[in-house]
Order: structure tokens, then sequence, then C-alpha cells
């Protein structure tokens, strides 16, 4: 095992999207059959914030429960991988009160039940005009413009999530959260379908972008204004600095993902949308080093994160301020990321590259 990345947060220039290189479109070659068992651990990345857990989890989880079982999305085929996925509220909005963390499990969940869909059933991304029509209905459903007199399971989810967001943080929050859901869709997941449906493995700076919005991350962040309970104006939000940040939070936290999650995706299911396939692929390296070489662009990523909140903070006045609270949520859902990635059993399994989550008699 290569000597281990220090912990302790260091400053540094984050890996450019240029540096990424630049290819033409290829096809995805087949991935090795033994791919780098247990060769990192959770020393191995940047942490950004001490660990924390919310205390009202258990009521938020349950209460969440209640409401996919109640709209008919939560049934005995989905409750294993439901249960570990309905943590994740636990750990990366530990501050927010039961009622605002339920909010922020209803669109995780969401997430979840749209996201699995396509990610569980390859079948699924065949019909891409199918699957952009689904994206355009919810978008409708989830902006109060599309009317539905008796909502199938999925769509009253939609209709909760739209409920418990318009109560909690209002019509100009959920219009502005609806600009990252379209972005989330069509230049995230309909990419990544189509990505999958021709067995395309993109070039690396492509899939980059694409996954900073297929990864939904840019929607987590927003929802840091519900769980707090504040109000970032849109001129600093759009800020060059804050734009930034919101980049450097989503590609930490959604090429970590791709690490843990190269099991189920490249080996279980055969998708070329992961980052570290698709570096193997275009660099021509081995499974071994592409794994290396993800870890460090989440770690460029997680110092850029903590050095753009330095420099903006650095600015503002002593004492409480939502931006303060903002960048420091993006930390703490970077580090709750990576806890309940590597606590959970969501990722278990006998090919995984992280030592915590490595099971040998797993048949996954």
């Amino acid at each position: 095992m290569r000597e281990a990345t220090q912990r302790a947060p260091v400053v540094s220039e984050t890996t450019k999207p240029s540096e990424f290189g630049e290819t033409s479109g290829i096809r995805s070659r087949a991935p090795e059959s033994k791919p780098a068992q247990g060769i990192l651990t959770r020393d191995d990345f940047v942490v950004l914030a001490e660990p924390e857990r919310n205390r009202g989890a258990l009521a938020i989880q349950q209460q969440a429960a209640d409401i996919a079982t109640r709209v008919g999305l939560l049934l005995p085929e989905n409750q294993e991988r439901f249960d570990a996925f309905n943590s994740l509220v636990e750990y990366v909005y530990p501050h927010a009160s039961v009622e605002r963390g339920v909010a922020c499990s209803l669109w995780c969940n969401w997430l979840f039940f749209f996201d699995d869909a396509h990610d569980e059933d390859p079948g699924a991304c065949d019909d891409t005009v199918r699957v952009r029509e689904q994206m355009e209905h919810h978008l409708g459903l989830l902006l109060g413009v599309v009317i539905v007199p008796t909502p199938n399971p999925l769509e009253r989810l939609t209709l909760e999530f739209r409920a418990h967001a318009l109560r909690l943080a209002g019509r100009a929050w959920l219009s502005r959260f609806c600009d990252l859901v379209d972005s989330y869709l069509f230049h995230g997941v309909l990419p990544a379908v189509e990505n999958w449906r021709a067995n395309r493995a993109p070039p690396l700076a492509e899939y980059v972008e694409q996954r900073e919005h297929d990864s939904a991350v840019m929607t987590a962040i927003d929802l840091i204004e519900i769980a707090h309970g504040i109000s970032i104006p849109d001129d600093v939000r759009n800020s060059p600095e804050m734009v930034r940040a919101r980049r450097a939070c989503a590609r930490t936290i959604a090429c970590f993902n791709d690490i843990v999650s190269y099991p189920k995706e490249v080996i279980r299911h055969h998708n070329p949308n992961n980052l570290v396939h698709v570096l193997a692929n275009e660099r021509g390296i081995s499974i071994h080093e592409a794994l290396f070489q993800a870890t460090d662009i989440v770690n460029d990523a997680a110092r850029d994160l903590l050095r753009i909140e330095q420099e903006v903070t650095s600015r503002l006045p002593d004492g409480p301020h939502p931006v303060r609270t903002y960048l420091s949520a993006m930390r703490t859902w970077q580090r709750g990321n990576i806890d309940s990635s590597l606590e959970g059993e969501r990722y278990a399994s006998r090919w995984s590259p992280l030592v915590e989550l490595l099971r040998p008699d797993s048949p996954r």
C-alpha cells in the first residue's frame, strides 16, 4: 500500500479540468476481471471536518421511511438497499432539526428511487426518449407546472418534497433548486444513460463535468440552507469563489463515490460511467494505478474547497454568518459522505478497493 495521505487538510491547488487531458470519445474496454482489492483505506483520503451525527437521526429515518411506505415506494425487495441509503442525512446534515432533516431525506430518497431505477436496471436505459420524458415530467411536478390527478408512487414523493421545500424555504429557493435538478437530469443523468447504452467511456474531462451534475451533489449543497434554516443571497451564491467552492465540493464527493461504488457499477453492472474505469481506459493504466489517481483527484478537490473557504471567511465579520455556516456545512458533507460510505453496508463487496468495505465472503 502506498504511503497514506495526510488526514489533516492541506491547502493546495486542485487539479484543473484542463489537466484531465483531451481525447476523442472512445468505447469502453472490458473491465479487469480481478481489480485491485483492499489497496486503499480511510487514511488515504483527506477529510475536512470532525465526525458528527444528527441526534435526531432515528426519528428522521423513521419518518422518511414512513413517507416512502405511504406513497408506495418502499417495498420488501428494496428495503435493505433503502435502509442503507436512508441513514445518509444522519452523517451529512448533523445539525438539522427533525423537521428539516426529514425534508432533506425526502430529496435524498427521491434520488435513491429515481437514480437506482437506472443503476439497478440496465434495461431502463434502453429507451432514452422515455427516460427524457420521465425527467421532464418530474421536473414539471417539482416546479408546480404539471398536475397529475392520480399520482403514482414516485410522483407522490416528488410532491411530498415540493410541499416540504415550499414550507421551509419558499418559492424562490425551490425555483433555484429546480435549476439544479434540471442540470442533474439533463446534463448528468441523461448523458450517463446514453453512455451506458452505447457502452461508451467518455473522455476524462467530459466525464468529470458530467459527474458534477449526475452525482446530484449540487442539489445536496442547496439543501444546506434547508438543513440550517439559512438563506444565501443569489449574488453571493453565484459569485466566482462560491461557484468554485461548490464545484470542488461536488467533485471531491462524487469522485470518492466512484471509488467506493466501482465494484457495483463496473464489475457487476458493466457501467462505463465511473472515474476509475474512465482513468484506466483513457490512460491505459491498471485499475490499481487508476484507483490511486482517482484518490488524488478526490483529495485535490477537498484541499481546494478548504482553501476557498479560508479565502472567503477571512473577509467576513467575526461571529456567526450564513456564508460561514454554508461553507462549513460543505466540509461536513464531505466528511459525512466518507463516514457513511465506509461505516455502512451499501458499498460492501468482495471486490472493494477499500479495506473497510472488503467482504471476502460477499457474493457481490
